[in-house]
């Protein structure tokens, strides 16, 4: 993507793709892009939710760990309520704004929450292996609970995949931090999309691993709902386990707000570029605000609605992945450098080769996605299937849960078709490893 925009001098992924590949990938490009980015939208919103106020019947979130038990239940903690609450008052405001320039603090904060995160599961993982807790870890899916078949089995396995991508999934803010880069240069740019890329697989490895080695199979659909003083005191005592969940849910709590806020601008830009292209194009002046606000809220009220009535946002999570990111992530990047990779030296052949590989595995992650439901519908589903996980999305989910993912994304697709047969800032440019560290830390 880099490359291409340094070649066609383009600032935004759609008119990237409209100049390199054609009107037609455009249009598939902002569709996918528009679901893309309400996906991850809504499993912010839903993860703030569950850090707010925690899962019955401990109900232990930042909000609800502080109220009488007999009131946790009650209708002005609900659910809808503190996300109706959240969204109209801190994520519209901050939503708002048109420049990413003033979401620093945010970020800074999001950033010291994540090592601090990373930090924490480190800590209970040594806990639990000094103390004789610790889980050893699994070699593999537990392939039986995912079907009764093999290609069940193979297409279960696979759909894992296309949801760990979401972790590497940032496409979207490549232009909009491109933007943000002045003076603009391309090995700044190269550097800081590296680092990113560095930064979140290394905490998403972290956490995984450590997770695991402490909890084992208990762990949860969303981890951060293991980080209950409950489930910490064992490893860390009850004082450290009461600082330290408060410590990391307030702080991812932050670090969400703001990545929710981040993604409302590839978002808007996705919307409008389909609403109203002349407004957005190349060149034009920006979009007024009695449009650039209406968009917002209305993408924004979107969120909500399906963060706070879809039964388990591991369907969206599986969706996202499956179907934005490797179009927009693996397919499409890999096209743009198939087109634009011309010179004939070994270096140039490489890529070229490893461009038509990725192509290939994106479509097949994408294919795997429609037989594994015609599978779901078609062949009988093993007796002991792994339970459901619970609303949220986290960074480590335990084993079957993970493994079984695609299963559950087509048990929900053949539940509701059934139900509807029934029914009928400023940047610097010296490059230096702060610099980069800096910028990464916005694409982390």
């Amino acid at each position: 993507m880099v490359y291409g925009s340094e070649r066609c001098h383009r600032d935004t992924y759609s008119t990237l793709v409209r100049t390199a590949l054609g009107a037609v990938p455009e249009k598939v490009m902002q569709t996918v892009m528009l679901m893309g980015c309400l996906g991850f939208e809504v499993v912010y919103i839903d993860i703030i939710g569950d850090l707010l106020l925690g899962d019955a019947p401990d109900y232990d979130g930042l909000i609800t760990t502080w109220l009488p038990q007999e009131v946790k239940d009650q209708w002005w903690v609900g659910r809808q309520l503190v996300l109706a609450a959240l969204t109209a008052g801190v994520l519209a405001p901050l939503s708002s704004l048109r420049t990413m320039g003033h979401l620093g603090a945010i970020n800074r904060v999001g950033l010291a929450s994540l090592a601090g995160f990373a930090g924490v599961t480190i800590w209970l993982a040594v806990a639990a292996i000094v103390s004789g807790r610790a889980y050893a870890l699994p070699l593999g899916p537990d392939l039986p609970a995912l079907g009764g078949c093999t290609a069940q089995r193979v297409t279960g396995a696979l759909a894992v995949v296309p949801i760990l991508l979401t972790a590497a999934s940032c496409h979207q803010s490549v232009h909009p931090l491109r933007n943000m880069l002045v003076p603009y240069s391309r090995a700044l740019l190269d550097e800081v999309v590296a680092t990113s890329l560095t930064l979140v697989t290394a905490l998403f490895s972290v956490v995984c691993l450590s997770a695991y080695t402490a909890f084992g199979p208990n762990v949860r659909g969303n981890f951060l709902n293991n980080l209950s003083p409950a489930e910490l005191t064992p490893l860390i005592g009850a004082t450290a386990g009461n600082v330290a969940s408060l410590a990391i849910k307030a702080g991812y709590a932050v670090s969400l707000v703001g990545s929710a806020v981040l993604i409302m601008f590839p978002l808007r830009q996705s919307l409008l570029e389909l609403l109203v292209p002349a407004k957005v194009a190349h060149g034009a002046k920006p979009v007024t605000m009695w449009l650039f606000l209406p968009c917002t809220y209305f993408l924004l009220a979107t969120a909500y609605g399906v963060a706070v009535y879809v039964p388990s946002i591991w369907t969206v999570i599986s969706f996202v992945g499956s179907v934005s990111c490797t179009i927009t992530g693996f397919m499409i990047p890999a096209a743009l450098l198939l087109k634009y990779m011309t010179k004939r030296s070994f270096n140039c052949r490489l890529q070229r080769f490893a461009a038509v590989f990725v192509f290939l595995l994106g479509l097949g992650l994408f294919l795997n996605v429609f037989v594994g439901v015609y599978l779901s519908l078609t062949q009988p589903q093993p007796s002991a299937t792994p339970a459901a996980p619970e609303q949220g999305g986290g960074a480590a989910a335990g084993r079957e849960e993970a493994a079984g993912g695609g299963a559950m994304a087509a048990a929900w697709l053949r539940c509701w078709v059934s139900r509807g047969a029934a029914r009928a800032a400023s940047a610097g440019s010296d490059g230096s490893l702060k610099e980069v560290l800096r910028w990464a830390g916005w694409g982390a």
